[in-house]
C-alpha cells in the first residue's frame, strides 16, 4: 500500500524529533483524511506510536513560540489556552510561503497531515440547511454558541495583533481560527496524559494538548488501549525511540490486529452530541447518549442517559417546582397546604414531567425520507442523534408512568382514595 508524500515527510519528521511509529502500520487515504491500517499483523500489547513530551503542542509551547515570533505582542498574556494554540497552528498557514519561516513553527509536517476544511464534519462545518435540520435539539444551540465564541476569540486575537503585527493580523482569518479550534476539539488530549500516571480524566488545572502521531487513530468504543509514559532510563514497556533525555507517551493497543484491518483508539465514553460537536461522527445506538435537561427558571442543568439514567435529581427538582406552584399563594383554587395531599403533589409532578418531556419529543426534527440538502454522512449523524434523544425521552416518560402507578398503589395501601 503506497503512502502519500505527506505521510513520508511526517514519518521522517516524527522520527527525527524522537518519536516512534510502528513499522507495521500504514496511512490509508480516505475521504475524511487518513485511516491507520495494519500493513502486517500486529501482535497484542504492541506500541503503535510514541510522542516525546517536547513535541506536544501545549499552551505553554504556543505562548513561548508566539512571543519569539511576535515580539511580546500586547494582550497575548490575556489569551486563553485555545487562543494560544489556535494562533500558533494558524501561523503555520499564514507564514507557509515565507522564505524565512521562523524555526519556532516546527509542527508543519504534522499540521499538513490534518484534514482540510472540506473534509471536516463537525457541526460548525454544517451547511445552513444541515444545521437547520438539527433545530429543536441541543446540538443546534450548542453549535451556534460555539461559532459565536470562537468568532469572538478570533476577533480579540486580531485586535491584539493589529498594532504591532498588521501583516499577520490582516492575513489571520476566522476560517483559520475555526479550523485550528476544530482540530483542538477533535484531537486534543488533557494534559493529565503527560504524567507518570496518565489518565484521560481532566483535572481543574489540566489543559488541552495536541500529541502528533498519537492522535492519528480513529475511535472505537470500548477498544482496549493504554497510554504508557516512558521516562529516561526507564525499563517500562513499551520501548521508546525517544531521546534518552526526555519522557514520551505511547499508545498501546491490547488486541491483536490482522493485516489490512484499521487500528482504533478509544476516546472514552462520549454521547453522540459530543461526537457531533467535537469530532464529526456518531455511533449507532450509542449506549453513552445523554440529553441535557433544564427546569424553567433554574440555572441547574442535568444530563440524563438511556433508560432514564440520572433522572432522579430532575425528578426531585420537578417535585420542588410543583410544590411551589401549588402553594397557597399561587393556587387558583384557594387551596392550602392541608388541602393538597403529598400523593396528589407527586401525581402532579409526574404529569408535569411527562408534559415537559413530551414537549421535547415534539420538537425533535423529523428526518426527511429523501433530501438533497443533507450530505449522506450528516444525515447519518442526524439519524443516530435523534434516535438517541427519542430513546432517552421515551424512557423518562416511562419513568413518570411508573412513578404514577407506584404513587397510586401506595396511596391505596394507606387507605387514601385518589381521583
Amino acid at each position: 500500500m503506497e503512502e502519500s508524500s505527506k505521510v513520508a515527510i511526517f514519518r521522517s519528521w516524527l522520527a527525527n524529533k524522537g518519536g516512534f511509529l510502528n513499522p507495521n502500520v500504514v496511512f490509508q487515504q480516505v475521504p475524511s483524511g487518513f485511516n491507520v491500517v495494519a500493513k502486517n499483523s500486529i501482535e497484542e500489547d504492541a506500541a503503535i506510536v510514541s510522542c516525546p513530551f517536547s513535541l506536544a503542542i501545549t499552551p505553554g509551547l504556543a505562548r513561548k513560540a508566539l512571543n519569539a515570533i511576535l515580539g511580546q505582542a500586547e494582550g497575548l498574556q490575556k489569551w486563553n489556552e485555545r487562543q494560544l494554540v489556535c494562533t500558533y497552528v494558524s501561523l503555520h498557514w499564514i507564514l507557509a510561503n515565507d522564505p524565512s519561516l521562523p524555526p519556532e513553527l516546527e509542527h508543519g509536517p504534522y499540521i499538513d497531515m490534518l484534514p482540510n476544511p472540506l473534509q471536516l464534519r463537525t457541526s460548525v462545518y454544517f451547511t445552513t440547511d444541515e444545521l437547520e435540520a438539527f433545530r429543536g435539539t441541543n446540538i443546534y444551540g450548542a453549535t451556534i454558541d460555539r461559532i459565536n465564541t470562537w468568532r469572538s476569540e478570533w476577533e480579540q486575537c486580531v485586535k491584539d495583533l493589529q498594532t504591532h503585527h498588521f501583516s499577520i493580523a490582516s492575513q489571520y482569518s476566522p476560517d483559520h481560527y475555526q479550523r485550528a479550534a476544530t482540530y483542538l476539539s477533535s484531537r486534543a488530549f488533557p494534559s493529565t496524559l503527560l504524567s507518570k500516571q496518565p489518565t484521560l480524566i481532566s483535572q481543574p488545572d489540566s489543559y488541552p494538548v495536541l500529541l502528533p502521531g498519537v492522535d492519528t487513530l480513529n475511535h472505537a468504543r470500548a477498544q482496549p488501549v493504554s497510554w504508557v509514559v516512558s521516562h529516561p532510563n526507564s525499563t517500562t514497556h513499551p520501548p521508546s525511540s525517544s531521546k534518552d533525555s526526555e519522557p514520551s507517551i505511547s499508545l498501546v493497543l491490547h488486541n491483536e490486529t490482522p493485516a489490512g484491518a484499521e487500528l482504533f483508539n478509544n476516546y472514552g465514553l462520549k454521547p453522540n452530541s459530543e461526537l457531533i460537536l467535537g469530532y464529526g461522527f456518531t455511533l449507532p445506538n450509542n449506549p453513552d447518549d445523554t440529553i441535557v435537561l433544564k427546569i424553567g427558571g433554574a440555572d441547574v442543568k442535568w444530563e440524563v442517559g438511556r433508560n432514564a439514567l440520572g433522572i432522579e435529581p430532575v425528578w426531585e427538582a420537578v417535585k420542588a417546582a410543583v410544590a411551589v406552584q401549588t402553594g397557597p399563594e399561587t393556587s387558583d383554587k384557594g387551596a392550602t397546604d392541608e388541602d393538597v395531599s403529598p400523593y396528589e403533589m407527586e401525581l402532579w409532578a409526574t404529569e408535569t414531567l411527562t408534559e415537559m418531556v413530551e414537549g421535547l419529543l415534539s420538537r425533535l426534527p423529523v428526518i426527511p425520507k429523501t433530501s438533497e440538502k443533507l450530505r449522506p454522512e450528516v444525515r447519518t449523524m442526524l439519524e443516530h442523534y435523534v434516535e438517541g434523544q427519542q430513546s432517552i425521552l421515551q424512557s423518562i416518560v416511562q419513568f413518570a408512568q411508573d412513578k404514577e402507578s407506584s404513587i397510586i398503589e401506595y396511596a391505596q395501601s394507606q387507605g387514601v382514595k385518589l381521583v
